[in-house]
């Protein structure tokens, strides 16, 4: 059976959703998160790809575009992992 993929767009108005660097690694939640931390004074991760035992596969940047294996593993991942907003200015 073929499973579509979930996809998400975002636009962020020039602010910043990214995630928490401490989501990189295995998660209690299950999703194990891989990313590079950026850094200047503040740290986060734009780019990310996560995977789970159950829920599949959920990688992209909230400030473009996330696509996941299915809206539930979507709604999994920001349920446990939600994004940082806020402002690239404040650095």
């Amino acid at each position: 059976m073929n499973q579509k993929t979930f996809v998400k767009t975002f636009e962020t108005h020039g602010m910043a959703h990214t995630l928490y660097p401490s989501y990189i690694g295995t998660n209690d939640s299950g999703w194990t998160i891989e990313g590079r931390i950026k850094e200047d004074y503040y740290q986060w991760v734009n780019d990310f790809k996560a995977t789970h035992p159950e829920y599949g596969k959920v990688s992209g940047n909230f400030e473009s575009k996330v696509k996941a294996t299915s809206e539930e593993a979507y709604n999994h991942f920001i349920e446990n992992h939600p994004p940082n907003k806020w402002d690239y200015m404040d650095i």
